[in-house]
Formats: C-alpha cells, structure tokens, sequence
C-alpha cells in the first residue's frame, strides 16, 4: 500500500499534464496541478522509501515525463499547445511598404473626404489615409504630401498660385 500512493500521484500528474496538452490548452492549472501531483509524489516516496527509493522514483517519474512528452510531440498534440506564430513583420514586406510609401512625398492628390485633420486622399491613383499638419482641409481640396514618419502621411492645402 506505501508503494501505491506515490505511483497514483505521480500517474495522475502525468495524466493532467497530458490533459492540459491536449484538452484545455492554455488554462495552464490543470498542467501546473499535475506537475505538482507527481513532484508530491516523488517527495512522497523520498520520505516512505529513503534516498535510494526517492531517486529511483524521481528517475523513473522523469523517463515517464520523457515519454510523455515524446509520445505528445510525435503525435502533433504539442503543436496546439506552443504558438509557433511570430508577431515581427518580415523585412522584405517593411521594405517595400516604406519603398511605396516613400515615392508618395512631394505629389499632390486630392481630398476624398475632410480632413479633420485625418481622413483619405487620392494620391497618384492610391487611396491613402493622411494627416494634416493641424489644419482642416475640405474635401475635394488639392493637397500636397509634406511629410511621411512610421504611421502617418503628412498633407498640406496645396496652393497652385
């Protein structure tokens, strides 16, 4: 019966943690119970079985973690469970967008809608959102672009006197 209660906990541990992989991805307290089910039990069979049964159940608790983990990565469940995703843009796409942009200053357009100071512009055939310097600028209105930063167009009323 002493061997028994170490062994349930450290199973029950390993299948929460399965659980959390594959079932609840990303609630993250069914993994972290199970990661403490089974270090409960290997603590419980350091102070039943002395060092030498504590290490030989901390080794065998580890190659089943092992396991389990390899048998979770072949069979694509850890896929759904780490974002492979990235957030960072790629630097070919940066660089034709500052490119496209960059061929927009000193044209003039037209302004689609009021710009208040915002609002959209018809630049050399584009539809463009653009910012005025603080003026308000009627729609239909001639507009030059003055100025490009990261995140805005810059357009001034372009007087063709």
């Amino acid at each position: 019966m002493e061997l028994l209660i170490p062994i349930l906990l450290i199973l029950v541990g390993l299948a929460l943690v399965v659980v959390e992989v594959t079932v609840v991805p990303g609630l993250n307290v069914v993994g972290v119970l199970g990661v403490l089910g089974a270090a409960v039990g290997v603590v419980v069979a350091f102070a039943e079985f002395g060092p030498v049964g504590g290490l030989g159940t901390l080794a065998a608790t580890i190659l089943a973690a092992g396991g389990v983990a390899y048998v979770l990565w072949e069979s694509g469940a850890w896929d759904r469970f780490v974002l492979f995703d990235s957030l960072r843009r790629d630097a070919d796409a940066d660089a034709e967008e500052t490119e496209s942009r960059a061929r927009l200053l000193g044209k003039t357009g037209t302004a689609i809608t009021p710009l208040r100071p915002g609002g959209v512009a018809d630049v050399e055939g584009a539809r463009v959102e653009v910012e005025t310097e603080g003026a308000f600028v009627a729609a239909g209105s001639r507009v030059r672009v003055v100025a490009l930063d990261r995140r805005r167009i810059l357009v001034r009323l372009y007087d063709l006197a």
